[in-house]
């Protein structure tokens, strides 16, 4: 009896592997899409941002998909060897591997390890991009400013009578070339 539960904690560890080799997998290419992004942001490619973002979307898709797998996998697991759902960690569950199988207590471990990093580099890699398209809106807003502010009335450099005007609603007047930072 006791072996037949080893065996299925493997099996189970083995599943485990598994699922976050495929979640590895599409992270991988996330970040590979996110960094295509930051291109195509940076090239200003309406089209080839789009294509990132629509690659994005499916990426996340998937990676949602394998995380359902990899629950259920824990889920059976905690079920079959009486484990406390609250309990069932990652790191806990490679703990509980590494008594029977260290070297596929390594995998996973390894496995987690590199779900981690990428995980983490795509997030700062989306927070790059998300900051590149923040300061191109607060660009393309000051040049809007900029050219509506021209076309004001109040904006005139002189009025009717001749007079310069120094009473504008805009400090500064409009500007027909911005300050690039």
């Amino acid at each position: 009896m006791m072996e037949n539960r080893t065996d299925k904690n493997q099996d189970y560890a083995a599943g485990l592997h598994e699922t976050l080799q495929e979640l590895i997998g599409l992270h991988r290419q996330l970040y590979e899409v996110v960094k295509s992004e930051n291109e195509a942001i940076t090239q200003a490619d309406v089209r080839a941002t789009y294509e990132a973002t629509s690659a994005k979307e499916a990426l996340i898709h998937w990676i949602h998909q394998a995380e359902l797998s990899r629950q259920i996998v824990v889920r059976n697991w905690c079920e079959a060897g009486q484990i406390n759902p609250a309990e069932a960690s990652l790191r806990n569950l490679i703990l509980r591997t590494r008594e029977r199988d260290s070297a596929l207590a390594d995998r996973l471990q390894a496995d987690l390890s590199t779900l981690m990093v990428l995980v983490e580099r795509i997030k700062k890699q989306n927070e790059l991009n998300g900051s590149l398209v923040n300061e191109s809106l607060k660009h393309i807003q000051n040049m809007k400013q900029n050219i509506f502010g021209e076309t004001n009335p109040k904006a005139a450099t002189y009025n009717q009578s001749g007079q310069r005007n120094t009473g504008s609603s805009n400090a500064h007047g409009p500007r027909l070339i911005s300050k690039e930072v």
